[in-house]
């Protein structure tokens, strides 16, 4: 184990920098003002904490995430010099600015004039467009990470990596980065992150900008979670009436519950606010003519700025939070607004005041477990994050898979490995065409593995033979006496595989791993499982076909989906979805949807068949129940029985054996949901599998009524 070292103190040397001044100091390092005795020069470094640079995988994230910051040239990012490692502590060198934090500004001076903090919010806007435009997302833009310089010129700052603890965010390590105060509703959803996270933070400092102060101040961060998600947008104008109904108009859509109501991109918000600015003075001055002029005053009002018209985003978009109404949350043409903006609900006040706080303790729980589901998602280096497009596509950013990886995946047997789950790892391109990793995914019961496909025969045999010597490998259990073993597909050897106890990481408690190639393929696959008590996981996949590739005519691309496979997805519960299924072509006949699933650790194997009318599918069930030998699942006395869910009766299901070749027998639950005309058939686990999902027909009986009765 590495020995903590002391802390850094003020006039030492890091390496080769002198810390002559403690900037700031937060949950995840320290900010010093130093001199570099190399460059000669003062810059501002910011030195991470000794146990994140042991942490393997944020060191990783840490090279990859900087190299990309590092490569912006926007003015308003404060450049990076340099990064690296020094005597065990990750670092950042960057330019040391003269400048003001902007709350300090606040503070000092109060809320800004409108056009300057227009002329701040034009700045930044400007900064996160050009991250974006890299695959790059702040996440954590607010007041603090805000510099202004003697003249007003704004940089954007700190990525998450040194923090003040009197924020309310979340600090801990291996957590999602980010203020409450100023957090976008989508990231207590744990939904996808895109750029309009910054896009509604940003609005967020216009608003503080404004009136100097947070727009919602609650005491608590389940308040302020409350609120994100679920209070009107705050107007301006209430607390400073030199704000015009147009500002808040602008900020209305930047704060928007809703990203499709959002700004696109930062540098519309932007000019937004400034348009707003124009057409105040525009009113200003149209006021001022017609005071004094001898015209009846009957046109004033067209001259201002409704405060009960549509403001464009600033709906009340409480309902699609995807917390509460879940099957709202799935169909836009669902969820229902208030066309009214978020400002004026005198008419509701009496409604929407008793509702408040029975609606604060409804959904309590659900922030404690949204909030623990979002910690419990890794955050990468500082408060960046590589943008991965909603669709799937891949994105040309570190971590994308390109045409070739895409071309491996395909080959992959396992089904959880999909585009956003894998990412990319750059090739020797003397030896490999493809590099991916993918972590471990405990919805398909899957563990962490590294794939690699190779230019030719030799360079994958020499690879292997390294890692064969490197490990100290072994023959997995029931193969031949030696360092491996063969690996065998339909009765013939397609390349080897090898057990491991892998000490690279963990010296004392070292992994399980499988090694496992395919020639015909040149393709490679490392398994890693996390504990020493997984040694039984990984010697039962050895044994079969699963940790194998698939051959070219089996490949599939495991992120497509039918219209119809998604029909199969929206009636069934979240352990069965794109992240854990695959698509398989239909087996013929009037079925329109055929679906794999890996389970978790605990849950049978699944398959699921979707028909286009009841008909049919009680049609294909009867033949089933006839070709299979059912019977009543339980006590084996008749051929089926009524499948009840909540003591209704919603269809019809019976259990079969059925004789896998490759596993051996095992019992299968057939289904048929007569509303649904969906088939879904469970089988059991083998006796010898380690995993303690159902391994008879009362447990596989007992799991259905748990989940589906």
């Amino acid at each position: 184990m590495t020995s903590q070292r002391q802390p850094l103190t003020v006039g030492t040397m890091f390496g080769h920098y002198r810390l002559d001044r403690l900037i700031g100091r937060g949950g995840m390092g320290e900010v010093y003002q130093a001199y570099d005795m190399r460059k000669r020069r003062t810059v501002a470094i910011k030195v991470l904490l000794e146990k994140l640079a042991q942490d393997d995988g944020y060191r990783e994230r840490f090279q990859r995430e900087a190299d990309a910051a590092a490569r912006l040239r926007e003015p308003h990012v404060i450049p990076i010099h340099d990064y690296g490692e020094i005597d065990g502590r990750l670092y950042i060198d960057m330019r040391l600015v003269d400048g003001a934090s902007l709350p300090s500004v606040l503070r000092t001076k109060g809320p800004m004039a409108p056009a300057e903090a227009v002329a701040v919010i034009r700045q930044i806007a400007t900064a996160l467009d050009a991250a974006h435009a890299e695959g790059l997302i702040h996440r954590d833009v607010k007041p603090d990470n805000i510099l202004l310089t003697p003249d007003g010129f704004a940089y954007l700052v700190d990525f998450g990596i040194a923090h003040s603890s009197a924020d309310h965010r979340l600090t801990t390590h291996g957590a999602v980065i980010g203020s409450f105060s100023y957090m976008a509703p989508e990231r207590f959803r744990a939904e996808p992150t895109t750029p309009a996270v910054d896009v509604y933070s940003l609005a967020c400092v216009l608003y503080e900008c404004l009136t100097g102060a947070r727009p919602y101040p609650g005491t608590t961060d389940a308040e302020i979670i409350s609120s994100h998600l679920f209070e009107p947008v705050p107007r301006a104008s209430m607390i400073r009436p030199s704000v015009t109904p147009a500002l808040d108009t602008v900020i209305a859509r930047g704060m928007a519950k809703s990203v499709r109501e959002r700004f696109s991109v930062a540098s519309e918000l932007a000019a937004a606010a400034q348009a707003a600015l124009t057409s105040a003075g525009a009113t200003t001055e149209r006021r001022t003519q017609r005071s004094v002029s001898p015209e009846p005053a009957t046109g004033v009002q067209d001259a201002v700025p409704d405060r009960t018209s549509n403001a464009t985003g600033g709906m009340d978009n409480s309902r699609s939070t995807g917390l509460l109404e879940v099957e709202d949350a799935g169909h836009p043409e669902a969820q229902t607004t208030d066309s009214r903006p978020t400002g004026d609900r005198s008419t509701d006040g009496a409604k929407t005041g008793a509702a408040a706080p029975a609606r604060r303790r409804r959904i309590l729980v659900a922030l404690i477990l949204t909030v623990a589901a979002i910690t419990a998602a890794g955050a990468g280096f500082g408060a960046w994050k590589l943008l991965g497009d909603r669709t799937g596509t891949a994105v040309a950013d570190a971590t994308a898979l390109r045409d070739a990886d895409i071309d491996l995946l395909k080959i992959i047997a396992q089904t959880g490995r999909k585009r956003s789950t894998c990412l990319h790892e750059q090739p020797d391109t003397s030896t490999t065409v493809a590099v991916i990793f993918c972590p471990d995914n405990p919805a398909a019961s899957e563990p962490a593995a590294r794939y690699m496909r190779f230019r030719s025969l030799d360079a994958l045999r020499d690879y292997y033979n390294v890692l064969l010597r490197t490990f100290q490998a072994k023959n997995c259990p029931g193969d031949p006496a030696g360092s491996d073993g063969p690996s065998i597909r339909d009765g013939k050897e397609i390349g080897r595989k090898a057990c491991i106890a892998n000490r690279a990481e963990t010296p004392t408690a070292p992994k399980p791993s499988l090694l496992m190639t395919d020639e015909t393929q040149l393709a490679l696959a490392f398994y890693i499982w996390p504990t020493p008590s997984d040694e039984p996981l990984r010697d039962y996949m050895s044994k079969f076909t699963g940790s194998q590739f698939l051959t070219k005519e089996a490949a599939r691309d495991p992120d497509y989906f039918t219209r119809e496979d998604y029909a199969v997805f929206g009636r069934l519960a979240n352990d069965f979805g794109p992240a854990n299924c695959s698509h398989l072509p239909p087996p013929g006949g009037a079925v329109t949807a055929y679906i794999m699933c890996s389970t978790p650790a605990e849950y049978p194997s699944a398959l699921f068949f979707r028909l286009p009318d009841r008909q049919s599918a009680d049609a294909l069930y009867r033949a089933d129940v006839g070709v299979l030998g059912g019977h009543v699942c339980g006590d084996g006395g008749g051929t089926d029985d009524a499948w009840r869910k909540a003591g209704t009766e919603v269809g019809r299901l019976f259990c079969f054996v059925d004789n896998d070749p490759d596993i051996g027998p095992r019992t299968c639950l057939l289904a048929v949901h007569d509303d649904a005309h969906l088939i879904a058939q469970f089988c059991t686990l083998a006796p010898d599998n380690p995993m303690p999902g159902p391994k008879t027909e009362a447990q596989l009986l007992n799991w259905f009524d748990k989940h589906f009765g």
